[in-house]
């Protein structure tokens, strides 16, 4: 049998060496590109730590909330956006990630924008040669639905410099059809590519002093730009929704197939910027007093591979228990403890441990080394967060 590329000599494959399989081109080896090739986290929107499926959730305003893992909004208009975890999606996709305006803003003043962004953190790109002239070509492909049709736009940039930008449209076509779009991305050749990392946004919705009139190709600019004049406004209506799955961004002039990976893998990947510790069913989290009326503590392991030193809160319904005069848990800090059993920084990754200093209110009375505190996990409804987003 007659070698194929790339086993021993440079010969062309012919169909009967492809078993009858019809060549198109000389990329067709490309387009069945294999091996880990997704760049992003959480594209087919499997893991959601921080909501319950089916549920709406507020958008803080002109802040970077994050609903599904890695994917996180933006807006800043009047009006307020929700976002909802789903348990549907196209053929081949469980989940999707839904946005929907749950009030109205229908003129929009300068900096007045919302988005769907995730950012790829900086050790992840590298290798595109992001700044160079050996900067790599990509594509973007996903999976969109929308009541809305028209025009939408996605924009890049080097997140955190935010002076080199890349915006280009796409267009919904038809209404409540899930469609897929794929947009290839020439390489940045010029710019400083070493803070957070690219980020890649869907644009909602932009005021005219946040548009540009460079489409499709990198720019600088010291104000950041997410779309052009065709951008449609989807904060207009309560009614609008705008679903988004399956995003995949990977080397090479061609979108290729999904690459689903398992969930074990995914949650893994997700772990790195955000993860949270559910105590045991019927545990309690035994908190010993550091000798004062207000304070206690509670030490546990660091999430091994997170980014940076996390932040560390306590999330869901904490109950008081063994307290008397009903004293509850309202605040909590971190304090690094090192591989020594000292306290100091953390070093993520390391087999060190963190110790969270839980604050109570004054009233009422406690006994040195009570439990402070049930976990009431029997809903799932209580845990310790760690977090090192970009």
């Amino acid at each position: 049998m007659a070698n194929l590329v790339g086993i021993g000599n440079s010969q062309v494959p012919t169909n009967a060496m492809l078993g009858g399989l019809a060549y198109e081109d000389c990329y067709v080896l490309e387009k069945v590109r294999s091996g880990r090739k997704n760049i992003i986290i959480n594209g087919a929107m499997s893991i959601c730590q921080r909501f319950a499926a089916n549920t709406a959730n507020n958008i803080s305003n002109a802040t970077h909330t994050y609903h599904v893992d890695r994917f996180k909004a933006y807006e800043s208009t009047d009006a307020i956006l929700q976002g909802v975890w789903l348990n549907s999606g196209p053929p081949g996709f469980y989940n999707s990630l839904q946005y929907t305006p749950a009030t109205a803003d229908t003129t929009l003043a300068n900096e007045q924008f919302g988005f769907i962004s995730q950012v790829i953190e900086l050790n992840h790109i590298r290798h595109l040669e992001y700044g160079n002239s050996d900067a790599v070509t990509c594509t973007l492909s996903f999976y969109v639905r929308s009541n809305v049709t028209g025009t939408y736009c996605i924009a890049l940039l080097n997140d955190g410099t935010n002076n080199r930008g890349f915006v280009t449209e796409y267009t919904i076509d038809s209404a409540n059809t899930w469609e897929r779009k794929v947009i290839t991305i020439p390489g940045d050749t010029s710019g400083t590519w070493n803070s957070n990392g690219l980020r890649i946004a869907w644009t909602l919705v932009s005021s005219g002093n946040r548009h540009t009139t460079t489409v499709g190709s990198w720019f600088t600019d010291s104000t950041v730009r997410y779309a052009t004049n065709k951008q449609v406004n989807f904060m207009s209506s309560a009614s609008n929704s705008f679903k988004i799955t399956g995003v995949q961004f990977e080397t090479g002039n061609y979108a290729t197939d999904f690459e689903h990976r398992s969930y074990a893998e995914e949650l893994k990947l997700c772990q790195r910027y955000y993860a949270i510790f559910h105590p045991c069913t019927q545990a309690q989290i035994y908190i010993e007093s550091g000798g004062t009326e207000t304070h206690s503590f509670w030490e546990g392991p660091i999430p091994q591979g997170m980014r940076s030193e996390p932040s560390v809160t306590l999330s869901g319904n904490w109950t008081g228990h063994g307290i008397a005069g009903g004293k509850t848990i309202s605040a909590v800090a971190v304090q690094g403890i090192d591989n020594g059993g000292n306290a100091g920084t953390t070093h993520p990754g390391s087999m060190g441990a963190v110790s969270l200093r839980v604050t109570r209110n004054s009233s009422g009375t406690y006994s040195d080394r009570d439990v402070v505190h049930h976990d009431g996990w029997g809903n799932g409804n209580a845990w310790i967060a760690f977090e090192s987003e970009l």
